[in-house]
């Protein structure tokens, strides 16, 4: 069925034929029309062909990468760091339940560590380190002995502060200036 007898039945039956019907059933171009009509619309534009509108998808894909790759660097270094310090703190907290573990254990071995920060270091503080985020003693808090509460229990606190105690900074590095953080970790055991 031809385009001019296929319009004809339309308008037969009452409907209106659409510019997309007759461009879907009209003879298609030769092809050197068809290079011509694409050449003559480029260059109508302004353009001198294909070449132009490829080298300003060019420069539009390095404008967006200019923009983009700035926040790309940003949002890894905060994954990166924001990781970093969940595995300190992670860290600290098993360390902290540790130390209360084998406090409870030292308290019922000889009750008067429970009053002494020397026989908490030697006992138990000494004893517990994790590479760069738990290298000194001295980042736990003393040792708080609950003895009068029920169930009596023993509650250990300790600490990450990037700088100190041979411990690397954290966030390192720091381009925003933002200095040094302190990250904590508490547990506490049962004296059971």
């Amino acid at each position: 069925m031809s385009a001019v007898s296929f319009a004809a039945a339309l308008r037969h039956i009452g409907a209106r034929p659409s510019n997309a019907l007759y461009m879907v059933t009209r003879p298609s171009l030769s092809l050197e029309k068809k290079r011509f009509v694409g050449l003559h619309n480029t260059r109508a534009l302004g353009g001198s062909g294909d070449q132009d509108s490829s080298g300003a998808a060019l420069v539009e894909a390095a404008g967006a990468l200019a923009l983009l790759f700035p926040l790309l660097v940003l949002l890894t270094y905060v994954v990166i760091e924001v990781s970093y310090a969940y595995v300190i703190s992670a860290s600290l907290s098993a360390a902290a339940h540790q130390a209360a573990r084998n406090l409870v254990i030292a308290y019922w071995k000889n009750s008067d560590i429970a009053g002494s920060r020397a026989l908490q270091d030697t006992e138990v503080f000494d004893h517990i380190r994790i590479q760069n985020i738990l290298n000194d003693s001295r980042q736990f808090q003393e040792a708080t002995f609950q003895t009068a509460s029920n169930p009596p229990s023993v509650l250990v606190t300790v600490r990450y502060l990037g700088g100190q105690y041979g411990l690397p900074p954290f966030p390192n590095p720091d381009p925003l200036r933002l200095g040094s953080f302190q990250i904590t970790a508490s547990a506490a055991s049962a004296l059971d």
